[in-house]
């Protein structure tokens, strides 16, 4: 046995070094349009494209070699596209007099980031993680995603100050590409193409180059964080307005890793059931909470465990190993910052339709016949896209929800039906005797 092998622990999870290589590559291809598409959404808060490349790629190499080397988990970590979002759109380009400059937002994600890493090392993430209702985690994924598509059909020039473009004037040539492209990954996505994203990136960005006949003229450079390195400004903090944004980063993040890191240990075969705890789990929830600080350092958004990373753990991925090629080519992509940063707006509108649509699959498991779980999961959903924030969205959901259970006279019972899964009552714990008591009392007043 090699020491590789012996290390990784590649032929006792029923692995080889072949396979874990190719997944890693697997999840690097299908992770890679985050480099065309983050810097194009974060350079309209203010940022140099180019710049957000460099981070982009360095806080996505450093965590999942992190994750592969000491975690031996074969997940990659990533900056979320719904944060990164939120971050210029509902924090930096707000049209009212709590919009931050994307520095003080900067100093937002590394705050997130610290108290991510105190809850990670001190195995409070589980627990407080459980104080979040089960249809407003899943409303919030679904928010982002509407979010995320909002954005993808502005960028693309479909939708223009709230309503349908004249797709017959003469500029629109580039919507039609943007939904071409959009036809054309969603094509390879159902056959399972490897790289479907950025192939798709690449031939929409091919056609506009083509159609404005502005190439690209440089393509390689040594990496550069010049306006971005250390930039974030935490002395300038209006703390009225920054709590909103650093809950909301932190929130998002855990739900996202929590989610990410057990539907990724069920598909890989790591763990058997929801309950059991994944081997070497911290340190994806370390490895993320790092990767946040860098991000806010070096002008990037909270890194978390990336759902991509899917397709390594479909195409054999167990240990480490994959983890750790996928991060190596992370760290090579880092000398190719000109080429993602001049990649066209409208090229990378597609993906973010399509992750929006694919973000909807967790409709279904929401209780919509019961209404006190049907508003806080809709107030959840609806404002995200509406008011373009995440944490309009989030703390409307949770407020009415603490509401809609107060006033339905289950607030006995709400500390304990936190984090169902299902929001099931018949697997909500009973309440303490005590409380067991009030409720009696309760209705026999009724």
């Amino acid at each position: 046995m090699s020491a590789l092998d012996k290390y990784f622990k590649i032929t006792e999870r029923g692995s080889s070094v072949g396979t874990e290589i190719r997944a890693g590559i697997s999840s690097f291809l299908t992770l890679s349009y985050l480099l065309l598409v983050n810097p194009q959404v974060l350079a309209k808060s203010g940022m140099l494209s180019e710049d957000v490349s460099t981070s982009t790629c360095l806080c996505c190499c450093l965590p999942t070699l992190l994750v592969g080397l000491v975690g031996n988990l074969p997940f990659a970590m990533a900056p979320g596209l719904g944060l990164s979002a939120y971050f210029t759109y509902g924090l930096v380009n707000r049209k009212d007099a709590t919009a931050m400059t994307w520095e003080q937002g900067l100093a937002c994600v590394s705050i997130a980031g610290g108290i991510m890493f105190v809850l990670s090392v001190t195995f409070m993430v589980e627990r407080s993680m459980r104080l979040v209702p089960g249809h407003i985690k899943l409303a919030t994924i679904i928010g982002i995603g509407f979010l995320l598509a909002t954005i993808g059909f502005q960028s693309s020039g479909l939708i223009t100050g709230g309503e349908l473009s004249d797709l017959g004037a003469p500029g629109a040539w580039v919507t039609w590409v943007a939904l071409a492209g959009l036809i054309l990954i969603a094509a390879m996505f159902h056959h399972n193409l490897p790289g479907a994203i950025l192939i798709g990136v690449a031939a929409t960005a091919l056609a506009i180059w083509a159609g404005e006949n502005s190439w690209p003229t440089k393509f390689v450079e040594l990496p550069d964080l010049e306006t971005t390195w250390l930039k974030a400004d935490f002395a300038s903090l209006d703390w009225k307005t920054a709590t909103p944004a650093v809950l909301s980063f932190l929130l998002v993040a855990l739900f996202d890793c929590s989610g990410c890191l057990i539907g990724l240990s069920l598909k890989a075969g790591l763990v058997e059931d929801v309950t059991q705890p994944v081997a070497g789990g911290v340190w994806a929830l370390v490895a993320s909470s790092l990767g946040t600080i860098l991000a806010g350092l070096t002008g990037c958004t909270p890194i978390i465990v990336a759902v991509e990373c899917t397709a390594g753990v479909l195409d054999g991925g167990r240990t480490g190993l994959t983890a750790v090629t996928t991060g190596l080519l992370f760290g090579a992509s880092l000398f190719f910052a000109p080429l993602f940063g001049s990649v066209p707006e409208v090229a990378t509108a597609p993906v973010l339709i399509l992750i929006g649509s694919m973000m909807m699959r967790e409709v279904g498991d929401i209780g919509w016949d019961r209404t006190k779980i049907a508003l806080p999961a809709f107030l959840n959903i609806a404002l995200m896209p509406l008011s373009h924030s995440i944490s309009n969205g989030v703390w409307f959901g949770l407020g009415s929800c603490i509401f809609m259970e107060l006033l339905t006279c289950r607030w006995a019972t709400l500390l304990c039906r936190c984090g169902a899964a299902a929001d099931d009552d018949d697997n909500v714990p009973p309440p303490p005797r005590r409380l067991t008591k009030v409720i009696r009392r309760h209705r026999r007043r009724r």
